[in-house]
């Protein structure tokens, strides 16, 4: 598992390039906001001295819940993800209202919620899905919309959810759309994954010339994930000064209930922008 944090250096940094004010600001800090990602750099973007993140893929939610200490003040779920809904371009941001797994459901933290739809523009809360594998194909998103009713999808949200369960934590999830739900997710953009979050070019490369056909396809996604980052950068001064986190209330425990015990999700109408209008699905809650 990987553990970042902002004026940390990373393996092979010059240690003496960490100022002083990074070590004093650090020592200074609140108890940590745990982001779970899934990739380095959602992790660089929102480490700072009052985030810790962590990767949350290829673990399972013991390892996870291991890392999270009960004296952290909260958990978010934060990166890309896939859409599900129809009318979901690359770059749209989500906060998540509720989050799914197959079986579960579980509520994230009104408060924290709400300020983070406040502050984030153009932002939409809605339910995120979470899954223990990408989904690639158009017809799997269309197939796992209808069946929950969630408008994205991503591989770490649910671990989080149930990390921050079993500590009792307020939970957030805030993602970024890159493959929306008209996008197949190309292979190749898969291979290259490591374990650790980073990207290997080279497997990328070998993906390519095993099925060049997806070139273009993958020149498309590239179009999609520069949409996506724009986004997550300009989300990341909200992180790093602490605003995304002044309505984190310390010990506001996360309600978790199985799947059939959760209302209906269906798709709240609005206009085109605002598909799934924020007020009313914190409103339902």
């Amino acid at each position: 598992m990987t553990v970042e944090r902002a004026g940390e250096p990373r393996a092979g940094a010059n240690r003496g390039a960490v100022s002083a004010a990074s070590r004093a600001s650090a020592r200074t800090a609140l108890p940590d906001v745990i982001a779970v990602v899934g990739l380095r750099f959602e992790a660089r973007i929102i480490a700072g001295p009052l985030v810790r993140a962590v990767s949350g893929a290829a673990i399972g939610r013991g390892p996870l819940a291991a890392a999270i200490a009960a004296s952290d003040r909260g958990v978010i779920s934060f990166g890309i993800c896939g859409g599900l809904a129809p009318g979901l371009g690359a770059g749209v941001c989500v906060v998540a209202s509720q989050v799914l797994d197959e079986t579960r459901a579980w509520r994230t933290d009104t408060a924290w919620s709400t300020h983070l739809l406040q502050s984030i523009p153009n932002a939409i809360a809605a339910p995120i899905l979470g899954v223990d594998a990408p989904v690639v194909e158009v017809m799997d998103k269309r197939r796992l919309y209808r069946r929950y009713g969630a408008v994205a999808v991503d591989t770490e949200s649910h671990l989080a959810a149930a990390a921050a369960s079993l500590r009792g934590l307020p939970f957030a999830a805030v993602r970024v759309i890159v493959d929306d739900a008209s996008c197949r997710l190309v292979s190749a953009a898969l291979a290259g994954r490591r374990s650790d979050g980073s990207i290997s070019a080279a497997a990328v490369f070998r993906a390519l010339i095993e099925r060049p056909d997806d070139s273009w396809r993958l020149v498309l996604l590239a179009g999609k994930a520069r949409a996506a980052l724009a986004t997550l950068m300009r989300l990341r001064p909200l992180f790093a000064d602490g605003r995304a986190l002044q309505a984190l209330a310390p010990a506001a425990a996360i309600e978790e209930s199985a799947l059939g015990d959760c209302p209906p999700l269906g798709v709240r109408q609005g206009n085109p922008r605002s598909l799934f209008p924020p007020r009313a699905w914190l409103a339902g809650r």
